[in-house]
């Protein structure tokens, strides 16, 4: 009795949610109690054991006290079993929901991570400067699009190749070796077939060391960068030898007429016209470099218009013949009545006309040939200016039409050498363009197409015949 009790009262304490456990708890209980209450029944059995003769029943009533105390009991475990059942089951939901949420943790940190990764690669890609990923043998593990594009030769499989293989330059090796041993990042200037890359060496921070990649290169291209410099350069250094020449003959003949040369008729006259020309020579260099510069900055005024072009040759052409036959030179001009308009400037073509025959007649010698044509090619206009005289050597070809660039000195040696430039720029602005062929000893013929103008196109601009 004193057992069932205590499992009573262990049952009344603990109170699970589960249904089934409270309902055997409840059952266990009872069960406690029914047994508690029958002591006094205990001892008058335990009478009837010691004078079985007494009681009514016989053995069967003298049995029945035991039986009931081994139910309650076995109640009692039982309800014990349940409650230990109950608890377990309840510790595997808590531990599965805890499990649950950190798989969902990982999860949402992998994709996160992968979303990164992703990212990251779309960035190297856009970029136009070369990345590259080394391992700790200098072996290439990651090269973006634009480097795969530069480096790749053939079909040679670039990952896991040696860097050496793809850029053949020691400093970068010595640089990327250093990276790799002492984790020294390094900035230097890379050559590779006729390009110059700025590249940075990057070790991989101590983080990420368990990677793969051990240094990260980054390569900017500079070539551009450099040959602007060198044109640039160049140009002043063009400009000051164009202004210095005129300029060092006007001080020259001042300082012979000061000392004595105004007082010569011999002397003084071709002094001062020599000055005059010395001087026109240097304004017509300092219009032409701010003409050339307007263009190339994009400041100068050049709204597209609808363009007699047959005009404008005409005109600009018969001058230049009467030039011609003063220096003993057969001028041409051959153009077509009804060629097209086209989209352009009057004034800037006739400019580009101007410059054009203005080259043609210092290359070409006395009793040469100079024509002017044009004709349509190719839903365009085609003006092509030909002559028999010098003609240009193939070496110098591809620069004919830089700044300040000159073939040779010739006999009318007063151009600024911004001529060629400033056609090549006019022409382009228009959306045209601009070739020569040549032959040395045979002459030269340069060609320019322009776009043909749609009647709605540009405003209607006429050229007074």
């Amino acid at each position: 009795a004193s057992h069932a009790a205590t499992l009573s009262d262990g049952a009344a304490a603990w109170r699970p949610s589960a249904p089934v456990g409270q309902s055997m708890l409840a059952c266990a209980g009872r069960s406690a109690r029914r047994c508690g209450g029958s002591r006094q029944e205990k001892a008058g059995d335990d009478v009837e054991e010691r004078n079985p003769g007494r009681t009514a029943g016989g053995g069967e009533i003298a049995q029945e006290p035991a039986r009931r105390h081994f139910l309650a009991v076995g109640v009692g475990l039982c309800a014990l079993g349940l409650i230990s059942a109950a608890r377990a089951a309840a510790d595997l939901r808590d531990q599965s929901a805890s499990q649950s949420l950190t798989a969902e943790r990982l999860q949402d940190e992998l994709s996160a991570r992968t979303a990164e990764r992703d990212q990251l690669k779309r960035a190297l890609a856009s970029t136009g400067d070369m990345v590259i990923a080394l391992d700790a043998d200098a072996r290439i593990q990651y090269l973006n699009p634009a480097a795969e594009l530069t480096l790749r030769s053939g079909d040679r499989e670039m990952i896991g190749s040696p860097l050496l293989e793809a850029v053949e330059d020691p400093d970068l090796y010595g640089a990327v070796r250093m990276a790799i041993d002492e984790g020294t990042p390094a900035v230097l200037v890379v050559l590779r077939a006729e390009r110059r890359f700025r590249t940075v060496v990057a070790p991989v921070s101590a983080l990420a060391q368990s990677g793969p990649w051990s240094v990260v290169l980054a390569m900017h291209d500079l070539s551009d960068l450099y040959e602007a410099e060198l044109a640039r350069r160049d140009f002043f250094i063009n400009a000051s030898h164009e202004l210095r020449t005129p300029l060092s003959s006007i001080k020259a003949m001042a300082e012979t007429l000061e000392d004595g040369g105004l007082d010569d008729p011999s002397i003084n006259a071709d002094f001062v016209r020599r000055i005059h020309t010395e001087t026109d020579r240097m304004t017509t260099l300092v219009k032409d470099l701010l003409e050339l510069t307007s263009l190339q900055s994009g400041q100068a005024d050049m709204k597209p218009e609808q363009v007699d072009i047959a005009s404008v040759i005409r005109e600009e052409g018969s001058r230049y013949v009467q030039v011609a036959r003063g220096l003993g030179i057969e001028a041409n001009v051959s153009v077509p009545e009804d060629l097209p308009r086209v989209v352009a400037q009057e004034d800037r073509m006739r400019q580009v006309v101007r410059n054009l025959l203005d080259n043609a007649l210092k290359f070409t010698p006395e009793n040469g040939r100079i024509a002017i044509t044009a004709d349509v090619a190719q839903e365009a206009v085609e003006v092509r200016v030909s002559d028999n005289g010098l003609g240009i050597p193939p070496e110098s070809l591809p620069h004919i039409f830089e700044r300040f660039y000159k073939v040779e000195r010739s006999r009318r040696d007063e151009g600024s050498g911004l001529g060629l430039a400033i056609v090549k720029n006019i022409v382009q602005a228009y959306g045209g363009d601009v070739s020569v062929e040549s032959r040395e000893g045979e002459g030269s013929t340069f060609s320019i197409i322009l776009a043909i103008a749609e009647p709605a196109a540009a405003p209607l601009v006429s050229v007074s015949p």
